[in-house]
């Protein structure tokens, strides 16, 4: 229980100074600004095939998930999303997932697109879990768990947690998942945390859940630049010197990012002066407990 608290005190932090804004502001981490220019373009606009084209297109470029590397991959998608019928059919059918049923159109397993030498395409589940849970996230009250989007940070810090919470996995996840194994185990999660407790009423709990699995994900790389604004990045760096006129030569992206996660782990203030320096030390606070609890501490 006590680690439950633990946790639980995290994700209202989370959730009480990240989520509560949904304006555009470039002082404000780079993935809150990503959600709000995400969530604009599905509160608008008629549900037909170039308006999925494009709220797939700028989760694509958004999100990186590279599903564009294969040809015609997201006109494929869009047109599988409207075989579901309408909207509320949509919305209903990726809901029905998230409270584990079956994805029994096929959607998250079939290949879309071609490749440059006419083979298939490749699968797109976290394209389509991201465009499914910015489906639901329209809808809090209808869909209050929401949809979990399929992550790979999210995957790699789910046996962790489940080490913190004393849980025995559901399953071990293989390297790339079919998406209801996956909500299998995001949803033993989310039932452990959320079940018989109303803190978070009016907030999805995959939401909430994948809000800090990523995180923590984010710390274990060492990579925070979606985590802080320009001026907070600019000041951390610094402060962990590894700015281009301490280090000298440049260095390459895994070192940088070793380096970075080594300072996470033992700086005294690596967020000294940073604008939400309060917040960002108990994050960093739970994190390294968190990363006790890796297989491969730190």
């Amino acid at each position: 229980m006590r680690m439950r608290s633990l946790i639980f005190d995290i994700l209202k932090h989370i959730v009480y100074d990240e989520f509560v804004s949904g304006e555009i502001d470039l002082s404000k981490a780079d993935y809150i600004n990503q959600r709000a220019i995400i969530n604009s373009i599905f509160n608008h606009g008629e549900y037909n095939k170039g308006q999925l084209i494009l709220r797939l297109t700028v989760i694509d470029s958004l999100y990186s998930t590279n599903a564009s590397y294969s040809y015609f991959s997201i006109e494929e998608m869009a047109e599988k999303i409207l075989s579901l019928g309408t909207q509320r059919q949509a919305r209903d059918y990726f809901y029905a997932i998230a409270c584990m049923g079956k994805d029994v159109k096929k959607l998250f397993d079939e290949p879309y697109g071609i490749q440059k030498d006419l083979r298939e395409g490749s699968k797109q589940m976290s394209l389509l879990s991201k465009y499914a849970y910015y489906e639901l996230c329209q809808e809090p009250e209808r869909y209050s768990k929401g949809f979990p989007i399929y992550d790979r940070l999210a995957k790699e810090s789910y046996p962790i947690v489940c080490r913190m919470l004393k849980l025995k996995p559901v399953e071990r996840l293989p390297q790339t998942p079919t998406i209801e194994p996956y909500v299998r185990c995001i949803n033993q999660l989310r039932r452990s945390l959320f079940d018989g407790d109303g803190t978070f009423q009016g907030f999805q709990q995959f939401d909430v859940l994948d809000a800090y699995l990523w995180r923590m994900g984010k710390f274990n790389e060492g990579n925070l630049s979606l985590l802080l604004g320009r001026e907070d990045y600019c000041r951390f760096i610094r402060n962990i010197r590894l700015d281009a006129d301490t280090t000298g030569n440049p260095l390459s992206s895994d070192r940088f990012n070793k380096q970075a996660l080594q300072a996470l782990a033992h700086a005294e203030r690596p967020f000294a002066n940073c604008s939400n320096e309060a917040y960002l030390a108990i994050l960093l606070k739970h994190w390294r407990m968190f990363n006790s609890y890796d297989k491969h501490p730190i």
